[in-house]
């Protein structure tokens, strides 16, 4: 037998033990007494068929990037950058956690010594802590860039996020003390003149780098309106009157104009276009379709420069016709 003839017949081998192991799903032991051998000589036969490429292996990652995709939507948007990525599932608590582990890997490069970074409260950016490594950078400044929301579990959950973000970093936690949204207009006008909110305030707007969410109008869709102390009433009529979404406690359409009401009268936040205009980049984290009229009129409504979002978005995104 020629030795060309005899490597053959052990492909052929190998790809039988290799079918009946990975697409058969018989365990080694079971192999072996079909094929008459012993289980160690299953075990090697089935190394050797990974060895020589008669069985390719490939582990479909969630969070993995589309570099295609990236592309095309930040040229479309006018983004300094995308990051789609591929999630295989379109349960929320699947795709907030690829998006969150792929915009962790991403923030590493914009967080360096000697910077300010804002943060706003919400669930990808709390799930992003998960897959953040922590870093040793001189001079940060984390800053909370809106008050606290909800009941007192809430409240300390948004403080948490921005003792942990600085903790991660090495840096120093500047918190907002103060609701994010106010009983009456009076009641966050008595916040706004102490000195202490100003300053923290001031310092939001200036950060180098801001990082939020973008909220839906539904609960399921928004910790704001899941957790706030709303009417329902207010939320209803901003809806009737447009309102897709919100960042940062500020509403908009799906133009990303922003909707005036009774809202801001009591909102203690600071302002994310004021930031965005300084030329500080403000990177945003969502996903999911059930956000994709909010995320579109953030796009729209130029709130961002970087966005970390999935593919089923990204690709809906795409799909929508251009503005004439």
């Amino acid at each position: 037998m020629s030795p060309r003839v005899a490597k053959e017949e052990d492909f052929e081998r190998l790809a039988k033990i290799a079918e009946l192991y990975y697409l058969e799903d018989l365990n080694q032991k079971k192999i072996a007494e079909l094929l008459g051998i012993s289980s160690q000589k299953v075990y090697r036969l089935l190394k050797r068929a990974r060895e020589l490429g008669v069985v390719e292996i490939r582990i479909r990652r969630s969070g993995e990037v589309d570099t295609e995709l990236s592309h095309s939507l930040a040229k479309r948007f006018g983004l300094h950058n995308a990051l789609v990525v591929r999630t295989y599932s379109d349960v929320s608590e699947g795709v907030i956690k690829a998006v969150a582990q792929a915009a962790a890997s991403f923030l590493k490069d914009y967080f360096v010594p000697y910077t300010s970074v804002g943060i706003a409260y919400g669930r990808t950016l709390h799930e992003v802590l998960e897959y953040l490594p922590r870093l040793d950078l001189k001079g940060i400044r984390v800053v909370q860039m809106m008050g606290g929301y909800g009941g007192r579990r809430w409240k300390t959950v948004a403080i948490e996020l921005v003792k942990e973000f600085a903790s991660r970093l090495g840096g120093e936690p500047i918190y907002l003390f103060a609701p994010a949204f106010a009983k009456n207009s009076e009641t966050r006008n008595a916040f706004l003149s102490e000195e202490e909110v100003q300053e923290v305030l001031r310092m939001a707007e200036e950060v180098d780098v801001a990082l939020v969410g973008i909220g839906g109008m539904r609960r399921e869709t928004s910790l704001l309106i899941e957790t706030g102390n709303f009417e329902e009433e207010e939320i209803e009529a901003l809806v009737r009157r447009g309102a897709v979404g919100a960042i940062c406690g500020t509403f908009f359409d799906k133009d990303g104009e922003v909707i005036r009401g009774g809202l801001d009268q009591k909102r203690i936040a600071v302002d994310v276009k004021r930031i965005r205009s300084r030329g500080s980049r403000v990177i945003a984290m969502a996903g999911g379709m059930e956000k994709k009229e909010a995320i579109l009129g953030a796009l729209r409504g130029k709130w961002l420069t970087d966005l970390v979002t999935d593919a089923q978005v990204g690709k809906w995104l795409l799909s929508v016709p251009r503005r004439g």
